[in-house]
């Protein structure tokens, strides 16, 4: 193929690219919104997600509320079925665990918890080996010290049964004292949380949330899975970008109790799209996920409408711990008492941004909130690798938010 052929080649992939844009609701505004959408539609170009949307919220507008790609991905790797929209609803595996964590942080508000209850205060038989000192606040900062799924756990089997049965979890023998040591909880730790609010509370988390978030926001595109009648605008998940390194493939099944494919598989079924995993899977429009890290970095409140106190998001946020490695993937880590924190020199929310707060969720999703730029960002994408070229352009994505927010006079 010649030159002139390559570039006719590529002008055709980019067009092809382009008609697969979804523009929704956006405020025009000095925020240079299109040159950070063409950093992302390169993204796309890379095939690493079959679906992109991106959701900015800057001083309060939203200047980009966009979608790229198809809802389904055939196995053999070629998009299909219909173009996802800014009203198609994506998952956000991981960065659930912000959502939940502020469920948390109001029942704390409104006294019905405590951060310093102990956990067996709630589940007194999970105090063998000696974990009866783990409390709340150690599940929320990844302080507990039992990062790790028991053994022989059946993950599909507690997605389809409704949820995990935690006395399986009362047998974990911690791997150091609460509150020394940081080491991501991908699933144990919010598994025991949710069934704290519901031995507390006689509520489920997916109540709590509906109760105290969504309806005074007026919010019907964030929950806890989705309605039966709701499935079809679900994007699913394909497995994109090179074979899993076997040390991060090993790390994965040990602290989620399953290997990647496997979750991925079990991600894009009814069970896991209609039920409640506190854990990971919170799935929203990309604009009401934003919406809601707006509501935190406006001090709890959204229209009119307050549902958190700016002591109780401040708490937080800014309760962390100390900058260290953390102890399951190896990453200089610090932790909110729920979010992930931002850094100046790592930081999964690009460079500079200490201060932000937020999440990953597998293996690209990123939401969080900037209160130094006034921003808010849901970054949501349905390609799940672990490594591959392209993630060089998802993290330039990244890093281009960040500059064009602190760019805007």
């Amino acid at each position: 193929m010649g030159f002139l052929d390559s570039y006719q080649s590529l002008v055709s992939r980019h067009e092809a690219a382009l008609s697969l844009v979804r523009v929704g609701e956006e405020d025009r505004s000095s925020f240079p919104a299109e040159s950070v959408w063409e950093d992302l539609v390169k993204l796309y170009e890379t095939g690493l997600h079959p679906a992109i949307a991106l959701a900015v919220i800057h001083r309060g507008r939203v200047v980009l509320n966009r979608t790229i790609g198809h809802l389904l991905n055939h196995p053999a790797g070629d998009a299909v079925g219909d173009v996802a929209t800014p009203d198609t609803l994506f998952s956000l595996f991981s960065a659930s665990k912000i959502v939940s964590s502020m469920v948390l942080h109001s029942l704390v508000e409104d006294g019905s918890l405590s951060l310093d209850d102990r956990v067996v205060e709630y589940l007194p038989g999970f105090g063998r080996h000696g974990k009866d000192a783990i409390a709340i606040r150690h599940l929320l900062n990844h302080t507990a010290g039992i990062p790790d799924m028991p053994e022989g756990v059946d993950i599909e089997a507690a997605v389809a049964a409704g949820g995990l049965d935690v006395t399986l979890l009362y047998d974990l023998e911690p791997k150091h004292a609460p509150g020394v040591n940081a080491a991501y909880h991908p699933m144990t730790g919010w598994f025991l949380l949710g069934e704290i609010v519901r031995q507390a509370t006689g509520k489920d988390l997916r109540e709590q949330l509906q109760a105290r978030f969504l309806e005074p926001l007026g919010f019907e595109g964030l929950s806890y899975g989705v309605r039966e009648a709701d499935l079809g605008r679900v994007a699913r998940h394909a497995i994109t970008g090179l074979p899993v390194p076997g040390f991060m493939g090993e790390i994965f099944e040990r602290t989620v109790g399953a290997t990647l494919d496997h979750a991925v598989d079990v991600s894009n079924r009814r069970e896991f799209l209609t039920g409640l995993v506190p854990s990971v899977n919170v799935v929203g429009t990309p604009l009401q996920t934003a919406r809601f890290m707006q509501m935190l970095l406006a001090g709890g409140e959204l229209g009119g409408v307050r549902v958190l106190r700016p002591e109780t998001i401040q708490r937080a946020t800014t309760t962390v711990t100390r900058g260290q490695l953390d102890s399951t993937f190896g990453f200089p880590m610090r932790y909110g008492l729920g979010p992930m924190m931002g850094g100046n020199r790592f930081s999964l929310f690009g460079l500079g941004t200490r201060g932000a707060y937020g999440h990953l969720g597998l293996s690209a999703v990123v939401v969080y909130a900037d209160p130094r730029r006034d921003l808010a960002v849901a970054f949501l994408n349905t390609g799940k690798t672990m490594a591959a070229p392209g993630m060089l352009q998802w993290a330039w994505c990244l890093q281009r938010i960040v500059i064009a927010a602190s760019l805007v006079r």
